[in-house]
């Protein structure tokens, strides 16, 4: 946090172009952590047992989980709060966008896929 205290974008292209920036990362983040074959979070436990169990990429269930993690989110605030509060365009990026960069990263970079692996 003390690294990036001083980056306080105002206009919302900043924020959106943060929020890619982060998605990036995010999706190296979980790439990294499915592919090193070691514990996993929640997440990404349900899209790795479900592409396990259906042989389907990892990153297309990836989105498929999100997507439906997603829509039950906001189908409990609506029911709780009635109004949409706290999923926004970043929750729907992330949840479309990770899962196809993690796909994205284990095609063009076989190399690390396998580095990663051994």
């Amino acid at each position: 946090m003390r690294l990036f205290h001083a980056l306080q974008p105002v206009v919302y292209w900043q924020q959106l172009g943060l929020t890619l920036i982060s998605l990036v990362v995010l999706a190296l983040g979980v790439f990294l952590e499915v592919n090193s074959r070691t514990l996993v979070m929640a997440g990404e436990g349900i899209a790795a047992a479900v592409s396990l169990r259906t042989h389907r990429p990892f990153g297309t269930m990836k989105v498929r989980c999100d997507l439906a993690m997603v829509v039950g989110a906001v189908a409990l605030v609506l029911l709780g709060a009635h109004s949409l509060i706290g999923v926004r365009e970043g929750t729907v990026l992330s949840a479309i966008l990770t899962g196809r960069l993690v796909n994205g990263i284990t095609t063009y970079f076989p190399r690390l896929t396998a580095w990663v692996q051994d």
